[in-house]
């Protein structure tokens, strides 16, 4: 009985691509080869030996080949750069490129399975030894507090004084799974499913990159008041194990939220390191109520201020007034909400997820009464 063949024709197309003479030569490698177990091993052994920029090489030519003869809707691709836009703005600029060079979305499925596995791989507690993870730190180049006048280091709230003893903590989902918790939210936020599938699937997106630790992308809920938009961040942040900082910040100034230097009598850490230190995790949650109140003035802009910890490469190195050093803020997940969209500066708007909140329906309303009594009788 002849040996089916097919997967050997395959493996020709997606090695030699149109290219004649190369298909004619892995032919002639195949054709002695009676299944695709051999030719993977044989794969294997290339591989393992090669040249990562000549793989890459490769690949790029490849897939600008291909493309050319490509008929397939150039709709995925679109909405794959959109994906990276979602998880990182700067990613997607670089991203973009190597999308549109993919001749197909399995092929470029395929490339992210593959980063994402490297990228696991590295983040894995089994990481060996001698590659030397560096940790992630809050204080980026400081060990301890000793710089700071010594008045500030005894005043210092002890929860504050233990940054410099822990490192590397992070809040994270043991599986996939665990996003069921927070689906089951529109249970009770019926009105808001939208908003929970919304920030659940971001979530995912984090695991399709090989990472399961818990970061919501810039978030922004507008609606009117009594909809139920802090309540429902609130719960949100508790079905999925995350410390949320919650701040009214309508009227407030820059100083209020993000902290006073020393030398003022009234020094305090801002709401970032409150945040971080108060959960001992470098990926808390802070929410902002009233964001569309805030107004600049003398004490400063906590719109302009806040711009920036949006940006994840500069949240990478913020300056924290307080401990008058640099901070990571890069891993907190910021959820903002307010009540008029048009009260919100654009370059505010450009850098979240806009979800409108709407009022429930009257076929919504005996449902939300009902778990949230459920919730008050127990």
């Amino acid at each position: 009985m002849k040996s089916d063949t097919t997967w050997a024709e395959g493996e020709v197309f997606a090695l030699a691509g149109f290219d004649h003479e190369k298909a004619e030569m892995l032919r002639r490698i195949l054709n002695p080869l009676h299944s695709p177990n051999e030719w993977q091993r044989v794969k294997q052994m290339v591989l393992q030996n090669a040249c990562a920029d000549d793989l890459g090489d490769v690949l790029r030519k490849r897939c600008e080949e291909a493309a050319a003869y490509s008929d397939e809707s150039k709709n995925w691709r679109q909405r794959e750069i959109e994906r990276l836009e979602k998880i990182d703005p700067t990613l997607a600029i670089f991203g973009a490129d190597a999308v549109n060079q993919m001749f197909s979305r399995d092929i470029w499925r395929g490339v992210m399975r593959v980063i994402a596995e490297a990228h696991a791989k590295a983040s894995s507690p089994e990481t060996k030894a001698d590659e030397k993870v560096e940790p992630a730190r809050y204080l980026v180049d400081k060990k301890d507090f000793k710089y700071l006048p010594p008045t500030l280091q005894k005043e210092m709230p002890k929860h504050i004084q233990q940054l410099t003893e822990w490192s590397d903590q992070f809040a994270r989902l043991g599986a996939p799974a665990d996003l069921d918790k927070l689906r089951a939210l529109s249970d009770r936020f019926p009105h808001c499913d939208h908003v929970i599938e919304g920030i659940a699937e971001g979530i995912e997106r984090t695991w399709d990159m090989g990472s399961n630790i818990i970061h919501i992308q810039p978030t922004l809920l507008v609606g009117e008041a009594g909809l139920g938009k802090t309540a429902l961040t609130r719960a949100a942040c508790k079905a999925l194990g995350l410390h949320a900082q919650i701040a009214n910040v309508g009227g407030k100034s820059e100083n209020h939220l993000f902290g006073l230097s020393a030398g003022w009598h009234s020094a305090h850490a801002g709401i970032v390191t409150e945040a971080v230190a108060t959960a001992r995790v470098l990926n808390p949650v802070i929410v902002l109520d009233e964001i569309d109140k805030t107004h600049a003035g003398r004490n400063g802009d906590i719109t302009g201020e806040l711009l920036g910890m949006l940006e994840p490469i500069e949240a990478r190195r913020y300056r924290e007034k307080y401990l008058a050093a640099d901070v990571d803020a890069s891993h907190v997940s910021w959820i903002l909400t307010a009540n008029d969209l048009g009260c919100i500066p654009a370059p505010l708007r450009s850098r979240c997820t806009i979800y409108e909140v709407p009022e429930p329906t009257p076929e919504q309303l005996p449902a939300i009464m009902q778990k949230h009594g459920e919730r008050i009788c127990c």
